[in-house]
């Protein structure tokens, strides 16, 4: 059921942005954006590790219409080897890296993070055959519980001083115990092999998931690259903390449900009945949470990013002002990738994100020799554009008529509207104490909600096409 697994795994990624969120703000309260910005500089280089040896293949894994128990062998030994020789070479060019660009301190913490990317890249197969049986409750509870323990350890490890080996210790702790639970849950199903003669199957497909994922990787990371190359660690440092607020809804709704319409109508036509009430579904779910939650975020960030942390932060909540209605956008328009490797159209994709990525890089680029800001902003720009071109093209892959996409979004940019207008006329969009925050806060919430309830008709249609029930696809994971 849609429904039961989006609330599953979307719940797990808001508990799990929340956790981090938290991590992050105690982390920040004790050490300078120096210090933060050489976790953020250094997660670009762990992404593409990931990338490079997953090469694809937990998207193939997934969508693969039959799977034998030598092929996801094949693929986690070969994932496993592979992140071992990356993260030795990362820990090996840590600090040429960090003498080339004189970023001081980068060097021990890249090397850290190494065991982390060979950690998560470890786990990736067993959670896919997971994913692929449909069990996301499960997935949840190993990761939430996973997530509850790590931030424990992290947060009494930065109450201890540790500063940012905090996090560190947090990322290392998550991705461990991820390892031991999901091996676990699949020993009977998944023993690591070398016989990568059996992966041609999956990488006829994963080729281009692994191509898409580059140019994403480009996409979404060399902002943070050029950045501390350019300005320094200070500077992503501060731009670090400020796109996480933007990347929340990705990576709390948009990003799991993906995966899940990705197993849901694997091999179903994209244009049929059930999946387009199951896109606008979607759709509708995704605006009604994120375009609240991040629109607030332009006017109630500020007071207590500069009440709780030092001055060194105060750029943020103007950087998060500017992302963080693009960020929105983003969320919701951002299912087309899931919908073009549904219809089996990864070149398509690919595409689409050589020119996705051209024109984020090229903004970058342009924009950074004037400052942060006119990055920050062009960016905003850049992404709005986009964003709009992936929605017109969900309407394209779906046949969805434009004004049910209309009327699936109305709802959401409705209340929102509501929400800032009361408070616009009450308290103002710019608390000066706490209790005013407070007041604003509620008022807001309130007069969302509100909208929510008079449009119940509307609410309820989208739960319907959520909770609809249809065959689950056969996902069981063979002998040899």
């Amino acid at each position: 059921m849609l429904a039961k697994n989006m609330l599953s795994m979307s719940g797990l990624s808001l508990y799990r942005n929340a956790v981090q969120f938290g991590m992050n703000i105690a982390i920040a309260a004790f050490v300078l954006p120096g210090d933060y910005g050489l976790i953020v500089f250094t997660t670009p280089f762990l992404v593409l590790i990931a990338m490079l040896t997953d090469l694809g293949m937990t998207s193939a894994i997934t969508r693969a219409p039959t799977l034998s128990r030598d092929e996801a062998g094949a693929a986690m030994g070969a994932m496993m080897t592979g992140g071992a020789v990356c993260a030795a070479l990362l820990v090996a060019g840590a600090w040429p890296l960090e003498r080339a660009i004189g970023m001081a301190g980068l060097a021990p913490v890249m090397a850290a993070m190494a065991g982390v990317v060979l950690l998560s890249i470890s786990a990736a197969t067993p959670r896919a055959l997971m994913e692929r049986e449909l069990r996301y409750a499960r997935i949840a509870r190993i990761e939430a519980v996973a997530i509850a323990v790590a931030a424990l350890a992290g947060l009494a490890a930065a109450w201890g001083g540790a500063g940012v080996w905090a996090l560190v210790l947090y990322n290392l702790l998550v991705q461990a115990m991820r390892l031991v639970a999901f091996g676990w849950t699949m020993r009977g199903v998944l023993r690591p092999n070398a016989r990568f003669g059996q992966l041609a199957g999956l990488l006829s497909f994963g080729g281009w998931v692994l191509a898409n994922n580059i140019l994403n990787f480009l996409a979404r990371n060399s902002d943070n690259l050029l950045i501390g190359a350019w300005l320094g660690s200070a500077a992503v440092g501060v731009y670090g903390l400020a796109y996480q607020f933007m990347l929340a809804p990705l990576m709390a709704i948009t990003w799991p449900t993906s995966g899940i319409l990705l197993s849901t109508l694997r091999g179903e036509d994209p244009h049929g009945a059930r999946a387009q009430a199951m896109v606008e579904g979607v759709l509708s779910a995704t605006a009604l949470i994120v375009t609240p939650a991040m629109i607030y975020l332009t006017f109630g960030l500020a007071f207590p990013v500069d009440n709780l942390l030092s001055g060194h932060w105060a750029a943020v909540p103007a950087i998060v002002a500017w992302l963080a209605p693009a960020g929105a956008l983003q969320a919701i328009a951002s299912y087309n990738g899931a919908l073009l490797m549904v219809a089996g159209r990864a070149r398509a994709q690919f595409v689409l994100s050589v020119a996705n990525t051209t024109v984020l890089v090229a903004t970058f680029v342009l924009a950074l020799p004037h400052g942060l800001m006119v990055l920050v902003q062009a960016y905003t720009a850049a992404i709005t554009v986009m964003s709009l071109a992936f929605l017109a093209m969900t309407v394209m892959l779906t046949g969805l008529h434009v004004m049910r996409l209309a009327s699936a979004l109305a709802p959401a940019l409705l209340a929102t509207g509501a929400g800032v207008a009361a408070v616009a006329f009450s308290t103002g969009l710019r608390p000066a104490s706490w209790t005013e925050w407070i007041a604003a806060t509620a008022l807001y919430g309130t007069a969302v909600l509100a909208c929510y309830a008079l449009l119940h008709l509307h609410v309820r249609r989208t739960l319907a096409a959520l909770l609809a029930r249809g065959a689950a696809p056969d996902a069981a994971v063979t002998g040899t």
